[in-house]
């Protein structure tokens, strides 16, 4: 008996060394798979950049009462719809982000999520397929102090005619230094729905509106897209072709006596 127990001992130690062998190796392909998903996830292009359009529209924005061609929906905004500002084929890209401005509140993105997000996000956008409006999301300041989608970046050229997102009147139009150095315009809209939501538009130039004006989703021209791309580096510049310029969006809860009225 004893003589059998010691022929079969270096048997068992044997198979105990194949098992672990095996196990040793399944656990280096799970490593290896998880390896070359975070490099997929962070190393590879997240969408192709959106192409420049061919076309740009005059800087000139006389008769601001044409509408836009075809109106479409990029965000809602507690309930009410926020067009594209700027035509279809001269848009770039469109993307939300986190802002660093009290009482914003956040918009409802409309489309597909390209890109952005955890590892989870960004690994299910590599393979998504999907029509209409794309968006992406973005890191930005205030990110720990508004929603993540509390802005909103609507690439295009500049020069491109930028229209009124939503119906509303127009409660300022304003010069001011972006970050401090660069020339801008900011162009703050009352919605006609929700007068306790003000919309406020910046990077734009030659503005074509007034405070006081009635302005109209998807008709009246508020100027054209500013020109940043030679002073300055621009976020959604990964996203696109080009500059990365820009028609940029926040909205903000007020009571009626600081709107003006």
């Amino acid at each position: 008996m004893h003589g059998v127990a010691r022929t079969r001992r270096p048997s068992r130690t044997a198979r105990r060394q194949q098992i672990m062998r095996r196990r040793l190796t399944a656990l280096g392909v799970i490593l290896a798979v998880v390896v070359v998903a975070f490099i997929t996830a962070y190393a590879l292009p997240r969408s192709t950049p959106a192409p420049i359009p061919d076309e740009v529209a005059p800087g000139a924005v006389a008769g601001a009462s044409q509408p836009m061609a075809k109106r479409i929906v990029v965000a809602q905004l507690e309930g009410e719809d926020l067009l594209l500002p700027v035509r279809q084929q001269s848009s770039t890209a469109i993307a939300f982000h986190p802002v660093d401005v009290p009482n914003s509140v956040a918009f409802s993105p409309v489309g597909d999520r390209l890109g952005g997000g955890d590892l989870g996000t960004r690994l299910a956008d590599i393979f998504a397929d999907g029509g209409g409006v794309q968006y992406y999301i973005m890191d930005g300041d205030g990110g720990d102090r508004s929603p993540s989608t509390a802005g909103l970046d609507v690439g295009s050229v500049p020069g491109e005619r930028v229209f009124c997102p939503v119906d509303g009147r127009v409660t300022a139009v304003k010069s001011y230094k972006l970050l401090g150095r660069y020339d801008d315009v900011e162009i703050d809209v009352q919605l006609a729905a929700d007068p306790s939501l003000l919309l406020v538009i910046t990077h734009v130039a030659t503005p074509a509106v007034h405070v006081g004006d009635e302005v109209v989703a998807g008709t009246t021209a508020l100027g054209v897209v500013r020109d940043f791309s030679d002073e300055l580096k621009q976020d959604i510049q990964q996203f696109t072709n080009d500059g990365g310029d820009h028609v940029q969006m926040t909205a903000v809860r007020i009571t009626p006596d600081l709107a003006g009225f």
